[in-house]
């Protein structure tokens, strides 16, 4: 059992027999709460409110001391079951209403009992909720938290484990465990950003590096007309293309193009994909099969076929341009968000299942709250697992996409300060002469090295922030 001797074992069911009694009895003060129907207790309702957030701190304090004692694979589920129960604790400490508390009180209970779950499996321990669901549980008149279960084995067994693991007192701790702040020093986290903010840095300066030329600044300005490209000399620090256009302005005022075509294609599929996910996910039913057949049909039609389509169909100037004076045709960014948002959709209503089916979300409902309040305050915060990962990567990759169709001439113009164009133009030059094969590297190697780093350094990035966000990753 990833090599946990018996002795080590014995030690961790008690520990883990300790996290039991505090989760049991912020699961019993959860009831209560949660069968106030949305009002508040009129009997001592401050002393409920004050116990609930001592049994979270104690539950944060009991998976601390699992957390030195587990091995190394299950380290990263005590880990995510620390950050959602000290992320709670901190809601309902700064909660305002009883709603709102409520269901924070239940999301402790429930991150709690999912590592339990998985915990219990692993090391033959028997928690008192699988108990409970075999004698019952009743609560026991004249009291705010006097919840008493049935008499029985399972009232046998919370009096043994208390008797047997004692009670520690609540010890101040901080709200940001260090262990996070350890996994934003991740060397590929810190390239990728480092990467990001060099191109951000270019944009921001581009007026300084490259003046333009007149009042366009993404027409990249001429030497001469010589049909051959020349090398880097003064002025001209990575040469000129065929037709003598400066390579040097084309790369510092693509960065602008780039992060315009990311971005927003990026943010478009990210909206419409919440969105569509966060209705079919909550709502379920007829309206959620509606959805994710029209969710299906649009993955029916691969992206790049499907924009040649619309091209064909509404020409490449129908809708304008994004920026008039960028060259970049509307029609590509409408495309690319068009057949794009499907896979935001499919994560974000996985990630909405997921959580619908947990406790907090039957707390807030049993409470009264609106099914949006509770899409949008309770759900919505909650499932971003993998929302980042995919929308970092795939600015990155809307930019190498639209590099494409514009080296294939089906967007932008002549001297277009545009990676993809720069790589159209540099084509012809790829195979130097006989004597010097690679004599027009700068032509094409420029726009290359510019759409592979951007690429990487957003997927450094997404590669990162999973593991940052989701501490079971190694």
């Amino acid at each position: 059992m990833g090599g946990v001797d018996n002795a080590q074992r014995v030690e961790l069911r008690k520990d883990l027999a300790l996290l039991d009694l505090y989760h049991h009895s912020l699961r019993l003060i959860g009831k209560k709460l949660a069968s106030r129907q949305g009002a508040a207790p009129v009997d001592n309702s401050e002393a409920v409110y004050a116990r609930s957030l001592q049994l979270g701190k104690q539950c944060t304090l009991a998976l601390r001391g699992l957390r030195g004692s587990l091995p190394s694979e299950d380290a990263g589920h005590c880990d995510a079951a620390l950050l959602s129960v000290d992320r709670a604790v901190r809601r309902a400490s700064l909660a305002k209403g009883h709603a709102l508390f409520t269901v924070n009180v239940w999301r402790a209970v429930d991150a709690v009992e999912q590592f339990l779950g998985r915990m219990a499996l692993r090391y033959g321990y028997q928690p008192l909720s699988d108990i409970a669901g075999l004698e019952g549980e009743r609560a026991a008149p004249g009291g705010i938290a006097q919840v008493a279960p049935t008499a029985g084995r399972y009232e046998r067994t919370v009096a043994e484990r208390r008797e047997s693991v004692g009670r520690p007192a609540v010890m101040d701790f901080p709200a940001v465990p260090r262990y996070r702040i350890r996994r934003l020093l991740r060397p590929g986290l810190l390239t990728g950003f480092a990467v990001v903010l060099a191109f951000v840095a270019v944009s921001v300066a581009a007026p300084i590096l490259a003046p333009p030329e007149g009042n366009d600044p993404y027409t990249m300005p001429r030497s001469s007309y010589k049909i051959n490209p020349e090398p880097p000399r003064s002025g001209y620090p990575l040469g000129t293309t065929e037709r003598s256009f400066d390579v040097f302005h084309g790369i510092v005022w693509g960065t602008h193009i780039a992060f315009r075509i990311g971005l927003s294609v990026t943010v478009g599929r990210l909206l419409i994909g919440m969105v569509v996910g966060l209705v079919s996910g909550y709502y379920g039913g007829w309206l959620d099969a509606l959805i994710m057949r029209i969710t299906d049909a649009f993955l029916a039609f691969p992206i790049v076929p499907a924009t040649l389509v619309m091209l064909a169909f509404f020409g490449p100037r129908t809708l304008g341009r994004v920026a008039s004076a960028s060259g970049v045709d509307s029609i590509i960014i409408l495309s690319l968000i068009l057949f794009g948002w499907m896979q935001y959709a499919r994560l974000v209503r996985g990630n909405v299942l997921a959580e619908r089916a947990k406790q907090y979300v039957e707390a807030a409902v049993s409470i009264g709250a609106a099914g949006k309040h509770i899409i949008w305050r309770h759900v919505l915060p909650n499932i971003p697992q993998g929302l980042f990962v995919l929308a970092a990567s795939d600015v990155g990759a809307m930019v190498v996409l639209a590099a494409v169709f514009t080296f294939l001439g089906l967007s932008g113009r002549a001297g277009l300060a545009d990676w993809g164009w720069m790589l159209n133009i540099g084509r012809n030059w790829i195979i130097g002469t006989p004597s010097n094969a690679f004599q027009y590297w700068y032509t094409y190697l420029p726009p290359i090295a510019a759409i592979v780093l951007f690429s990487v350094g957003w997927n450094l990035i997404g590669d990162g922030l999973r593991d940052v966000m989701d501490p079971r990753s190694s």
